[in-house]
């Protein structure tokens, strides 16, 4: 068994609360304060534990600095909502920011004799070093490489990562066992700036994945508006087909009541004209685009068996484009329609759709039943499709488009109520 000093003291103890400097911009799990309390002092106590068991030696720290990276991840796993590729690469950033810290206090004790001692000030001294770079990650690295209180990190980012850590663990060990003297020589200096250049390809490669991300998004997204300008297109297109047909039925209907009064022709007239009066349920708002989209969502959810109940001023509407005003709407009506569709309680199959103006402002808000609790991340809800590659991007597409408009979504539940709320500013007169 290995002895314990002071500085191991200091480096375990703030190795693991530097998971909270990480932790503080993600989306914490409930109850954050119970769970963070108890996953930290567990994460001490073990690290010491292994610390004061585990003998000295190169191969026996390595082994070491694989059980800190196993307890950081368990950390993080237990405080925040990460996939676990993300909970390890948080890990690995703990890590290796303290290795680092580590290396520039071998350097501050060559240079200041009055660190090289063992004492209150030695200590003091790495307890303050630990803090202001920590203070400084905060505001800083921490704080902008998360997008949306998440990481978008897969395998293929995880297993980079850990080999980055891997070269200043190497770097680290080079240092405590290469022997000679560590004072501030081209050495050390070599070595140290090794580790930053590191923990900076660490960073970069961090924003770059982020930035892939958002082109994926941003082509996903303008997949969609593609999409949907096409099936806007092809929704009006057949609905007046439809009219057409609807109006010669009428007519043809109408010139065979008059032949005669036959009953069995009457009631076969009856039948024929309540069969097609479905399809000349033309919705009339006063805005074109919106008439195509709620004739379609109305024909599908009458044969779902679904009621929508619809508000509507569409004349408010005019200021947005056609093809923009069916991604917003069409994204809604289509998610509420998704949500009570699976309703065995034909009753709860209600969607309501209002639009209207106040104060210089257009609100948009559809509303239907929910069953269950939704998790929200980012604000909106998570989906609960297997294929989440491939979903979700309907109301982050609703709010991509609606922010070209200089307005704003919110996304609630309430009461059993899941309700999305848009707000666009109107534009101002000429």
């Amino acid at each position: 068994m290995g002895e314990i000093s002071a500085p191991e003291v200091i480096e375990v103890v703030f190795t693991v609360l530097a998971a909270g400097v990480f932790l503080r911009p993600l989306h914490k799990k409930e109850p954050f304060l119970r769970r963070s309390v108890g996953a930290f002092g567990l994460a001490v106590a073990t690290a010491l534990a292994l610390t004061w068991v585990l003998p000295e030696g190169m191969g026996w720290d390595i082994l070491l600095q694989c059980c800190y990276l196993a307890i950081l991840t368990g950390v993080v796993f237990a405080c925040v909502r990460l996939r676990r590729p993300a909970c390890v690469y948080v890990a690995v950033w703990v890590l290796a920011v303290s290795r680092f810290i580590m290396s520039l206090w071998i350097g501050l004790r060559g240079a200041f004799p009055i660190f090289a001692e063992s004492g209150v000030a030695a200590l003091a001294g790495l307890a303050a070093l630990y803090a202001v770079i920590y203070l400084l990650l905060m505001f800083t690295a921490a704080r902008t490489m998360p997008k949306g209180g998440s990481y978008d990190i897969g395998p293929r980012q995880m297993i980079s990562a850990l080999l980055m850590v891997l070269i200043i663990e190497c770097l680290t060990f080079a240092l405590f066992y290469g022997g000679g003297n560590f004072h501030l020589n081209m050495y050390y200096i070599a070595v140290l700036l090794a580790e930053f250049y590191c923990l900076t390809m660490l960073y970069m490669q961090t924003e770059l994945f982020k930035k892939s991300a958002l082109e994926k998004e941003f082509l996903t997204m303008n997949l969609l508006w593609q999409q949907q300008r096409d099936q806007y297109q092809l929704t009006r297109e057949n609905i007046d087909l439809i009219n057409r047909k609807c109006h010669d039925l009428k007519h043809q209907v109408q010139a065979l009541r008059m032949m005669g009064n036959d009953d069995v022709r009457e009631k076969y007239l009856k039948e024929l004209e309540q069969s097609v009066q479905i399809y000349d349920a033309m919705v009339k708002t006063g805005n074109e685009a919106l008439d195509t989209l709620l004739t379609e969502k109305s024909l599908y959810c009458e044969a779902h068996g679904i009621k929508i109940s619809c508000v509507v001023d569409g004349k408010s509407l005019a200021f947005l484009d056609p093809v923009d005003l069916y991604a917003i709407l069409g994204n809604a009506l289509d998610n509420a329609v998704e949500g009570v569709s699976g309703f065995s309680d034909k009753t709860k199959r209600l969607i309501d759709l209002a639009v209207y103006t106040r104060n210089q402002f257009l609100v948009i808000t559809v509303s239907n039943p929910v069953e269950g609790e939704l998790q929200f991340l980012g604000g909106l809800p998570v989906t609960t499709k297997k294929d989440k590659g491939y979903h979700g991007f309907g109301l982050r597409s609703i709010r991509h488009t609606v922010k070209q408009y200089g307005g704003h979504i919110n996304v609630s539940v309430e009461h059993g109520t899941f309700l999305l709320k848009m707000i666009i500013p109107l534009p101002k007169q000429a």
